[in-house]
Formats: C-alpha cells, sequence, structure tokens
C-alpha cells in the first residue's frame, strides 16, 4: 500500500464536484508521484503522450463499464530520480497508478498539490485546513457559473452567497 496524501476540498454544494471533475470544464490536478524505481526518459515521453489503461467508467445511471483506453496528454516534470510532478486535466479512477503500472513502476506515494487553482499554501502539516479566502472563493464561483452556463441554473442567492 502507498501513502497518499494532499489537497481535499470539502463543500456541501453538490455541483461543485461535478463541474470540476467532469464534462467540459474539467479542471487541471497536479500531483506529486514516487515510485518504486528510477524514472526513464522513455517513462517521461510516455506519461506525456499518454498510456492505454483499463479504467472502470458508469456514466448516465448505466451499468459500471470497463474502459479501455488511452490517457489523455499531460504535463510531467521529472523532479528526482524517482518522483514526478502530473498535471491531469482527465481524472479517471486510479489513473496515475495504473499509468505507473502500465510502465512497470509501483506507486510508493502521490501527493494531491493543486486543484482548480488552489493548493496547499499556508498549510504546513498532513490534518491542517483553512477557509477559502475570496479570491479562492472567486475560483470556485468560476467553476459553477460555468457549470450554470450549461443547465441554466444559478447557485448564488440575490446577496451573491454560495449556496
Amino acid at each position: 500500500k502507498f501513502k497518499k496524501k494532499g489537497l481535499i476540498l470539502l463543500t456541501s454544494n453538490g455541483k461543485l464536484p461535478n463541474s470540476a471533475l467532469r464534462g467540459k470544464f474539467k479542471q487541471p490536478k497536479t500531483y506529486q508521484v514516487f515510485v518504486n524505481r528510477p524514472f526513464t526518459k522513455q517513462h517521461i515521453q510516455q506519461l506525456r503522450d499518454g498510456i492505454v489503461i483499463t479504467t472502470v467508467a458508469q456514466r448516465d445511471n448505466k451499468k459500471a463499464e470497463p474502459l479501455t483506453a488511452k490517457t489523455r496528454s499531460c504535463e510531467v516534470i521529472q523532479i528526482d530520480t524517482y518522483g514526478v510532478q502530473m498535471t491531469l486535466v482527465e481524472g479517471r479512477n486510479r489513473q496515475i497508478r495504473k499509468m505507473m503500472e502500465a510502465l512497470d513502476l509501483r506507486v510508493e506515494e502521490l501527493h494531491r498539490m493543486h486543484f482548480m487553482g488552489l493548493n496547499l499554501h499556508p498549510l504546513e502539516r498532513p490534518g491542517d485546513w483553512v477557509h477559502l479566502d475570496a479570491k479562492e472563493m472567486n475560483v470556485v464561483k468560476n467553476v459553477l457559473c460555468h457549470a450554470n452556463d450549461d443547465d441554466g441554473e444559478s447557485d448564488d442567492d440575490d446577496d451573491g452567497n454560495l449556496l
């Protein structure tokens, strides 16, 4: 079992996860990934270009079905011999772990650094948390606004407060 840690956004607004993770307004997620063996230049290029993996996908309340397809290209920066920073827009189930397995690598540590333009600053330790500031709330409202453009609904009350 590997260590997973990083940014989590807690909300009572059910539209936010769907707005940020699905559809045409998917938001980027940046991870630091550490594996059991050194990355090669070929590994880095394969990760950038996309790798065929199988995940289980459930769409439109239909039965969950296996999906075997190449991952979308993503930004990959090598940070040390055993570590990379990856920015994904796609978010398939256990995508990073499965991409690494396809390269015969095992994830030792996975750390979500950024999501929706939000990051871990100024948090110092696992378990720390903060309320979003005004700038961060604007990021969230912007994501919801794009989702509302799709469905014609609004999640703001008359005072502009997020419901």
